[in-house]
């Protein structure tokens, strides 16, 4: 009665995935209609999987090992499924975000410069590693470029708004129109207490082209 149990290399979805994210154990977890666990997975990588779903370019897809008979698993259409179930789910039960385990309070705090998705990431992290997270944000809202940068078609605010919300629930402290520069410097946040400081302030430069007539009036720069 002795066997082993010889486990392979990753699949080529999750080694392809920029995140890093259980792509088949998501899946199967909503074959079997446990979508609140298989938002619970994916969030263990990173915390926006309904934005994500929206607008990921889904390189999982293209490598999926399916696609030897027929065509790849639409991981991302699934993965927004799964997040759209458990938001609509809470809105009818009335109830909160499903907050991941927390560790021991660490006593220091971390400022957080930006609140792009590396910045919600980060922020998101730290406070399950039990660290005082304080993310400051330039702009009137959060989002970076999620909420800058994307059209409501692709990626509706209120789905943002959402996902945001529920990150900053674990108790992270947001503090908008705080732009860092003259009035508040890196050395004032060490000055406040701050252990360490995550620079996430985007790149919110447009690409050109190079080309004649771009610059004409209602041509627009991505």
């Amino acid at each position: 009665n002795v066997y082993t149990i010889d486990k392979g290399p990753l699949p080529p979805c999750r080694l392809t995935c920029p995140a890093g994210v259980n792509v088949q154990g998501y899946v199967a977890l909503i074959a079997q209609r446990k979508y609140k666990e298989a938002v619970a997975l994916i969030r263990q990588r990173h915390p926006l999987p309904s934005v994500c779903g929206r607008v990921c370019h889904h390189p999982c897809e293209f490598e999926c090992n399916r696609r030897e008979l027929d065509e790849g698993v639409a991981v991302n259409a699934l993965k927004r499924f799964a997040a759209d179930h458990e938001r609509q789910r809470r809105r009818e039960e009335g109830s909160g975000p499903e907050l991941p385990p927390i560790a021991e309070p660490k006593g220091k705090k971390v400022a957080v410069v930006g609140s792009g998705p590396a910045g919600l990431t980060a922020a998101y992290d730290l406070a399950q590693m039990g660290y005082e997270a304080t993310i400051f944000e330039a702009a009137s809202e959060a989002g970076g470029m999620l909420r800058l940068g994307i059209p409501d078609y692709r990626l509706p605010k209120d789905v943002l708004k959402e996902e945001i919300d529920d990150i900053l629930a674990l108790g992270i402290e947001l503090k908008l129109n705080t732009p860092i520069g003259p009035d508040l410097t890196l050395a004032d946040l060490r000055q406040q207490g701050y252990s360490a400081i995550f620079l996430s302030i985007g790149a919110h430069d447009s690409t050109s082209l190079g080309i004649e007539g771009e610059n004409l009036e209602g041509a627009l720069q991505g």
